[in-house]
């Protein structure tokens, strides 16, 4: 499980900052992951998360409803499951493996050119990502 604190929060806006979305560095972590959802999600879980997007009947299982990930855990939003099934280190049923694509080593990849600061590297970039695509699923929620 992930702690965070008021350093880790320094470093997401860091790690968003030299990321590639520049502008947006101002903005609010959700924000960020909503432009971040509806560039690498969307498409299977729909717009708004509600598992309809353009590709979702092309798999054997529909993809989760994402605005149901609070109501479905008795109202309490599960953020680590959540950041866990994001990142690749939660298996999730319907994917077969672990490959949601496993939106850590993407982000990954995309991270590299990017991590020319001293102190930080890759993985904190990753996280920056994954937490601020957590944090926007919390607002999306029924």
């Amino acid at each position: 499980m992930m702690f965070l604190d008021k350093s880790c929060s320094s470093l997401f806006l860091f790690a968003v900052a030299i990321s590639g979305l520049g502008a947006a560095t101002q903005a609010q972590p959700a924000m960020i992951g909503e432009a971040l959802f509806k560039e690498n999600c969307a498409v299977c879980h729909g717009a708004a998360g509600a598992g309809d997007g353009p590709v979702a009947d092309l798999f054997a299982q529909k993809p989760r409803n994402l605005q149901l990930l609070a109501k479905e855990n008795n109202g309490a939003f599960p953020f680590s499951e959540t950041y866990q099934a994001i990142d690749g280190t939660r298996q999730i049923g319907a994917h077969g493996n672990s490959e949601m694509p496993v939106w850590g080593d993407l982000f990954a990849e995309e991270a590299n050119p990017h991590t020319f600061h001293p102190g930080i590297d890759t993985r904190e970039i990753v996280q920056g990502r994954i937490l601020s695509l957590v944090y926007y699923l919390q607002t999306v929620q029924q």
